[in-house]
């Protein structure tokens, strides 16, 4: 049986871990007689390493987002750093994870043991196709190398970029959205179903308030606020693995009737559809979700870098709006629920962005590429 190896990190919270898990269960839905595994490089290499790495790069986004974004400007110089020095350094793992696996083809969600892999692959036992899966809506210099064999990209936009940026031929280059789980392709119950689940009226104005996996972002102030001023809609809070930020959450809001509170949800589809509005920080992976559901977006503090060029181009598009002051947020819910045409004229920009298909349009290319 032919194998596809799925490589990714967990460093950076969940998002990269659940592209690959999307690829997984694409190909698992179109290609059944495939073997198909996720590896994640850090942890082969040294569980301390990535440890380490985790900690910092939490720890800067959260206390120093602005030096992120500086480092993340000098996309050149790093990239050619993963090319070179830490490539070689992480090669040799890499080849023993290649040549006990024996995968036909090999797709990487994260950039950082990308340039491992392509280092790697000439000396692997057996060939391999490389495809990397660019989990944003812009690309920089750490996932570009001359060994990958094909991009899986979010938009036109990247594809452009990869061309006349980094010289990528345009054969190399498919549009298939962002991997997100299958399931945002299949036919969703009603959206009164979920909501009465949880206790939200049917017809209530909905807005789902999430931080990312790792919950960061103005969470608490925008409740706070929101309870304040809206006293129509309904407020659903998804505070990912943060506990300690969920049990404070609780001790606070537990008892205010239009506020909903979750940790850690296994699958954002059925959430997403019984939505109005979302207010989150612009991952690449939600923020294809939220397309996909059809979901109008609210930007609040993007972290520098990846994020705040996720944020640019949904901006550019109009199928977001950004506001960085979570004391404002309520303004601007308060305008959709007052211009119900203003928001169905954004869900529609939305839906014609969104690529709910895209874990099996990533699939079929995956599918092309084994030798």
């Amino acid at each position: 049986m032919d194998k596809v190896l799925v490589l990714t990190e967990t460093i950076g919270g969940s998002g990269h871990f659940q592209a690959a898990r999307a690829i997984r269960r694409g190909l698992n839905r179109s290609e059944s007689d495939l073997d198909v595994e996720i590896a994640c490089g850090l942890p082969f290499f040294s569980r301390n390493l990535e440890g380490m790495v985790r900690k910092v790069y939490l720890n800067t986004i959260q206390y120093a987002p602005g030096l992120w974004g500086a480092a993340y400007s000098k996309e050149r110089e790093f990239s050619e750093t993963f090319r070179s020095s830490l490539s070689r350094m992480l090669a040799g793992k890499m080849r023993e994870l290649l040549d006990r696996k024996r995968p036909r083809v090999v797709v990487s969600t994260h950039a950082f043991c990308l340039g491992a892999i392509a280092e790697a692959k000439e000396r692997a036992v057996q060939p391999f196709q490389l495809g990397a899966a660019i989990t944003d809506f812009d690309v920089n210099g750490f996932w570009v190398h001359p060994a990958v064999d094909f991009y899986l990209v979010a938009h036109e936009y990247v594809a452009a970029k990869l061309k006349n940026h980094y010289g990528v031929p345009d054969r190399q280059i498919y549009r298939t959205g962002i991997p997100i789980d299958p399931t945002f392709a299949d036919p969703a119950p009603e959206p009164e179903v979920f909501r009465r689940r949880v206790g939200i009226s049917p017809d209530a104005f909905t807005v789902l308030l999430m931080g990312g996996g790792v919950g960061l972002g103005p969470i608490e102030q925008a409740i706070m606020q929101f309870s304040r001023d809206m006293c129509d809609a309904h407020l659903v809070v998804v505070t990912g693995k943060n506990q300690e930020l969920l049990e404070r959450l609780k001790s606070r809001f537990q008892t205010e009737r239009q506020v909903h509170l979750f940790g850690y949800i296994n699958g954002m589809r059925d959430l997403m559809k019984s939505s109005d509005l979302i207010v989150t920080k612009p991952g690449g992976l939600t923020s294809s979700e939220a397309l996909a559901s059809g979901l109008p977006m609210l930007i609040c503090q993007p972290i520098p870098g990846q994020e705040e060029r996720n944020s640019r181009f949904l901006t550019e598009h109009r199928v977001a709006l950004r506001q960085d002051q979570p004391e404002e947020i309520p303004r601007y819910i308060r305008s959709f629920v007052q211009s119900p045409q203003r928001w169905e004229t954004m869900r529609e920009r939305v839906s014609q962005l969104g690529r709910p298909r895209s874990a099996l349009d990533a699939a079929d290319v995956i599918a092309e590429h084994i030798q």
